[in-house]
């Protein structure tokens, strides 16, 4: 195979830099985008305007486009909303690709084990876009992890502020709900713009090279401070099937923005992570290594691990597989489980603010500083000495056998 020829569903939305990056990356990668999908290119006439500049054939519906690219294409990019993952990809199965589906892969464990039958029956694969899965500080680290220099990996914690104004969830149908019609959607800041963390602790806690450690227990807080029906802000503790204890804190009703910033501990010595200036390791010894954060954040090296795989029709060396990417989707089920409902933090604890780039937006106020404490602690929030009158303890979830959302949760 000479040229690899891609398509893609989904460029007026967040879609539109991922086809930016397949562009840019056609001449290194010898590889071409000639068709793309979307429903709503009327509202984007200067996108469309640049595709067809580019020789790429446009399709009002995804399906469609599936059944007019075999013999001139020869994989997939799914970059649309969450709700829309599981049938696209499996439409695009159906149509004999492989694919590269955006994060996260789905909303419920159940899709995710859909999909996957799907594609063995296919007998094709399917890379999962968390992007700083390629990058070389992550996969730097990782290999650390991996050639045994830092020894087991014990516990990592990953926590964010990134503060979205209420413009955010006007975008798109499906932001900050738990469903659309009939399909769960399950947004928030956990399962949407920082579960590339999830992935990246689970990444970081396996010692098998491009593996995943498999959550084996969860014990979450999920909250809602701002007017919708997911969570805005969120603590969960992972507990992995080897003993490791991953937590994420994040929140979209911060003060100011900040990280996401990563602490790994290990037998051996530990590691932090920014991705903003890279990855350093210390080692129990004293000595040091550093290596520095990738101006793309790793995209370019995506679209070439997909690339590499689509030429070779060899999914060996995927680095994020589907597979391996159910973890992340697991999780995230087990920390609805666990939290049992979206929690409200009480409104007397809230405040809108008009932020001049974001518009109005909620705001928790104390909630930075307990965000990094209860990093600090390795714990959520309501585990805090002074925890927030607002803060509920819940149960562990065990996820053995767990096929199917919801078990617990109330949505």
């Amino acid at each position: 195979m000479d040229t690899v020829r891609l398509a893609i569903v989904g460029f007026t939305g967040y879609g539109w830099s991922l086809a930016q990056q397949i562009l840019k990356a056609s001449a290194a990668q010898n590889c071409r985008l000639v068709a793309a999908a979307d429903n709503q290119m009327s509202k984007t006439p200067d996108r469309v305007e640049k595709l067809r500049a580019e020789g790429v054939e446009l399709f009002d519906d995804a399906v469609k486009m599936f059944g007019a690219l075999p013999g001139w294409c020869e994989a997939v990019y799914i970059a649309t909303g969450t709700p829309s993952h599981e049938p696209l990809t499996l439409a695009a199965f159906d149509a004999g690709f492989p694919v590269h589906l955006e994060k996260p892969p789905a909303a419920t464990i159940q899709e995710v084990d859909g999909m996957l039958d799907a594609m063995r029956r296919a007998e094709k694969f399917c890379l999962v876009g968390f992007h700083a899965v390629h990058a070389d500080d992550v996969r730097f680290l990782k290999q650390r992890v991996v050639e045994g220099r830092l020894g087991k990996v014990r516990t990592l914690v990953c926590w964010a502020s990134w503060p979205r104004g209420r413009d955010y969830y006007s975008r798109t149908d499906w932001q900050g709900k738990l469903r659309l019609g009939t399909r769960w959607v399950l947004d928030g800041p956990a399962t949407n713009a920082l579960c590339h963390h999830i992935t990246h602790m689970l990444l970081l806690a396996s010692a098998q090279p491009n593996r995943l450690a498999q959550p084996a227990r969860v014990r979450a807080e999920l909250y809602a401070a701002g007017p919708i029906t997911g969570h805005d802000t969120a603590a969960i503790e992972i507990l992995t099937a080897d003993g490791q204890t991953a937590t994420l804190l994040v929140t979209h009703c911060g003060q100011e923005q900040f990280g996401p910033f990563l602490e790994l501990q290990a037998e051996r010595g530990k590691a932090t992570w920014n991705p903003k200036k890279g990855v350093e390791i210390t080692y129990a010894d004293g000595s040091r290594e550093f290596c520095a954060a990738p101006a793309d954040l790793g995209r370019g090296e995506m679209i070439a691990n997909f690339v590499q795989a689509v030429r070779a029709n060899d999914p060996a060396g995927l680095r994020c597989s589907l597979a391996e990417a159910r973890a992340m989707t697991l999780a995230a089920d087990g920390a609805h489980e666990s939290s049992q409902t979206i929690l409200r933090i009480d409104a007397a604890q809230c405040r809108t603010v008009q932020d001049e780039k974001l518009g109005p937006r909620t705001v928790v106020d104390g909630l930075d500083a307990q965000l990094v404490e209860a990093a600090g602690r390795r714990c959520l929030f309501s585990d805090l000495p002074d925890a927030p009158s607002w803060a509920v303890a819940t149960q562990p979830f065990e996820l053995s056998g767990y096929k199917k959302f919801p078990k617990r949760f109330r949505g």
